[in-house]
Parts: structure tokens; sequence; C-alpha cells
């Protein structure tokens, strides 16, 4: 019994914890929708992966949402470009993103 308590608070705890690390200059990029990005610019687009679930346990929609955005994030960086838009939906951990230069 105290081994599945043990398994269950560590499970609990790491899903809790963020994986994706910002790049020097990620926090220049923002996320916008479609219709913010009709004046600009598409670089390119970038699909972002994350664990959608640990162990057995599934992931919330919203923290992985975070970890992909950051992800795309970081590729835009590289692509040259200050925005990102959501492109169709999210599945499994996988979301893929347009990279646009707005600015």
């Amino acid at each position: 019994m105290k081994k599945i308590t043990l398994l269950v608070a560590l499970t609990t705890l790491a899903s809790a914890c963020t994986w994706v690390k910002p790049s020097a200059r990620s926090h220049e990029v923002v996320l916008m929708t479609r219709d913010q990005v009709v004046n600009c610019v598409k670089k390119g687009s970038t699909t972002s992966k994350t664990l959608s679930k640990i162990t057995v346990v599934p992931r919330g929609n919203d923290k992985m949402f975070s970890e992909l955005v950051m992800l795309a994030k970081n590729e835009a960086v590289i692509l040259g470009g200050d925005a990102v838009v959501a492109e169709g939906r999210m599945e499994e951990g996988r979301q893929t993103f347009g990279v646009y230069r707005c600015r």
C-alpha cells in the first residue's frame, strides 16, 4: 500500500512540473490568432510535441498546451518569427503552429 501511495504522489508531483525551458529570446514571441496575423509574413510552421501522460496518468490540456506554445516560441526564434498561431487541434500532446513575422 505504501508503494502505491508513493507512486501516486510522485506521479502527481511530476505532472505539475514544466519540462520545457524557454530559449533566450522566446519571451519576444507572442501567441496570436489567425485574425491577428493577417498583415504578417508567414516564416514557416513547426510541430511541437510533449508528453500527453506521465506513466498512466493523463496530463491536463492547459499544461500541455502551455508547453507546446513554449516549444513553438523557441522554434519561432530560430525561424526569425515573432508570433505563433495554433493550427488545428492539439492531439495526444502534439500541436502544429504557424510562425509569423509581424514587426
